[in-house]
C-alpha cells in the first residue's frame, strides 16, 4: 500500500445503491483508522439524490452533484468523466456488476464482497412462498407466464418489475440470470423500481409484483443494520440455477446468506479505481491493493481486517491472491 502522500485529500466514491451502506461503513473505518494519518476524508455519494456537496481539497473546489448517480453504470460513467477531465471529483465508482467492454484500460475492478441476486414476491401476496425453476422465471420475464396461478400461486397478473436503468444488479440480472433483457421485448410492459427497495413499488402493485433483490440488501434490512425498505417482500428459491436452497437463513436481526457460490445469481461486488485520477494512491489506501502486497500491506479491506463489517451488511467474504480478501481485475 502506499504511504500517506501529506496532503488532506476528499476522496469520493459514487455509483451502485447495493454497496452504498457498507462504503459508508468502511469509509468510517477509514477516516478514524490511524493508518490515515494525513486525515484524508473520504466521502460517500449517496445514489440518485436531488443533490449532494462535496467536500473540497487542494486539488478540487467544492461542488454539487445535482442529481447524483444512480446505480453501477452512472457512477463509472462519473469515474471516467472525473479521470478524463483530471479534476478530481470523483476518486471510486461503487459497482455491483464486472468490467464491460466498454470501460477504459484504465479502470481497476477491487472485488471486495461476495453477493446473491435472488427474485422477490410480497410475502402477502400472489407469489407469496412459492419457489421457482430458472425457466418458470425466465418465462415470466420473457411475458410467456403471465399469471402467479401458473406458477402455483393465486390467480392474479404478474406484475414485472426491474431496477433502474443503469443499476448494475439490474444489469447483472437480465445479463446472467435471466440472459436477456425483457425490456426489448415487444409489446411487454416492464415497470421500474428503484433496486432493493420495495416501498418504491406502488401500494396497488405489490401483491402482485415480482422483481430481483439483493440478498445483502435484504439481509442487512432485516437485521436493522440498515432502513428497512423490503415492504414484506422476501427472496425467494430459485431452483436450476445452482443452488436450490433458501438464499437466507436465519430470523430478524441474524439473518445470514445461505446461497452456493455456484448459484448462477451470485456475483462479486467492486469498488472500481481509474488510475489516471489525481488522488488514486490515495483511494487504494482504503479500497485497493499494490502488485505484492499481503495481509499485512494491503489495505484493511483487502487484508481481511474489515470482514466482520462485509457479514454485518448481509454480504459473503472472497478470498484472492496472497492471503487477501480482495481481487483485481
Amino acid at each position: 500500500m502506499a504511504p500517506a502522500d501529506g496532503n488532506q485529500d476528499v476522496l469520493a466514491a459514487a455509483g451502485s445503491d447495493t454497496i452504498f451502506n457498507i462504503t459508508s461503513a468502511i469509509f468510517a473505518n477509514a477516516n478514524s483508522a490511524t493508518w490515515n494519518s494525513d486525515t484524508d476524508n473520504y466521502v460517500n455519494v449517496p445514489p440518485g439524490a436531488a443533490s449532494f456537496d462535496v467536500p473540497g481539497d487542494g486539488n478540487t473546489p467544492e461542488f454539487t452533484l445535482a442529481p447524483t448517480p444512480n446505480g453501477s453504470s452512472q457512477g463509472k460513467t462519473a469515474l471516467k468523466n472525473s479521470a478524463d477531465a483530471g479534476d478530481g471529483r470523483i476518486d471510486i465508482a461503487r459497482s455491483s456488476s464486472p468490467r464491460s467492454t466498454s470501460d477504459p484500460a484504465s479502470f481497476e475492478y477491487y472485488g471486495f464482497a461476495r453477493d446473491g441476486v435472488a427474485w422477490s414476491s410480497s410475502s402477502t401476496g400472489a407469489g407469496a412462498n412459492l419457489t421457482l425453476t430458472l425457466t418458470q422465471l425466465r418465462d415470466i420475464y420473457r411475458g410467456t407466464i403471465t399469471n402467479w396461478s401458473e406458477v402455483g400461486g393465486a390467480d392474479a397478473a404478474i406484475k414485472l418489475y426491474l431496477p433502474q436503468v443503469g443499476s448494475g444488479t439490474l444489469s447483472f440480472f437480465t445479463n446472467t440470470v435471466l440472459g436477456f433483457d425483457p425490456a426489448t421485448i415487444s409489446g411487454l410492459t416492464i415497470n421500474r423500481f428503484q433496486e432493493n427497495d420495495g416501498t418504491s413499488i406502488p401500494d396497488a402493485d405489490r401483491a402482485t409484483a415480482i422483481a430481483p433483490y439483493s440478498d445483502a440488501q435484504w439481509i442487512a434490512q432485516g437485521n436493522g443494520v440498515e432502513s428497512d425498505k423490503r415492504a414484506d417482500f422476501t427472496v425467494n428459491k430459485l431452483t436450476g440455477a445452482g443452488s436450490d436452497g433458501d438464499q437466507v437463513t436465519g430470523s430478524a436481526g441474524s439473518y445470514a446468506p445461505a446461497f452456493a457460490d455456484t448459484y448462477l445469481g451470485s456475483r462479486v461486488v467492486y469498488h472500481v479505481l481509474d488510475n489516471r485520477t489525481p488522488a488514486y494512491d490515495q483511494a487504494k489506501r482504503a479500497v485497493g491493493f499494490d502488485e505484492g502486497d499481503d495481509a499485512s500491506t494491503a489495505s484493511p479491506l483487502c487484508g481481511g481486517a474489515l470482514a466482520g463489517l462485509i457479514t454485518q451488511y448481509g454480504f459473503k467474504t472472497i478470498s484472492g491472491d496472497n492471503g487477501l480478501s480482495c481481487t483485481l481485475s
